[in-house]
């Protein structure tokens, strides 16, 4: 059966995020039982438990984020460059740093509605965001 490195994330960006090498028939398989084992909510210490029916186990820390947040990418373990399939509902931006520090200047001299506090702070979280994969 093939292996696939799926990679769970609770963040568009990609901030919290955990790799696990799973065995499956497809891709989609794969991504589906680690979003399977993934808990709906966080526990009474905040964290979301992933636990998978091989053994593998860890935690998200979800802060603010939804349960409809939780996405999963899959990529073939033996091309770990290949995205295979996506599944979830955050989109991923998973820049190399080059990329990102291409688009930081872009997005740092965008025009923000300075009446809206919510674009303001959403368009500064992913400023930061890129920032940090630009390094």
């Amino acid at each position: 059966m093939p292996v696939f490195i799926v990679t769970l994330s609770e963040r568009q960006l990609l901030s919290d995020r955990v790799n696990f090498q799973v065995e499956a028939e497809t891709a989609e398989a794969a991504g589906q039982l680690v979003l399977d084992a993934t808990a709906d909510e966080p526990n009474e210490s905040g964290l979301r438990p992933v636990r998978l029916p091989d053994g593998q186990k860890t935690v998200l820390e979800p802060g603010d984020v939804d349960g409809n947040e939780v996405s999963v990418s899959v990529r073939p373990v033996d091309q770990p460059d290949a995205v295979a399939t996506q599944i979830g509902a955050c989109w991923h931006l998973d820049l190399s740093a080059p990329e990102a520090r291409r688009l930081l200047p872009v997005l740092t001299g965008a025009i923000v509605d300075e009446d809206d506090p919510v674009t303001r702070a959403l368009c500064a979280r992913l400023a930061r965001q890129v920032a940090n994969l630009a390094q």
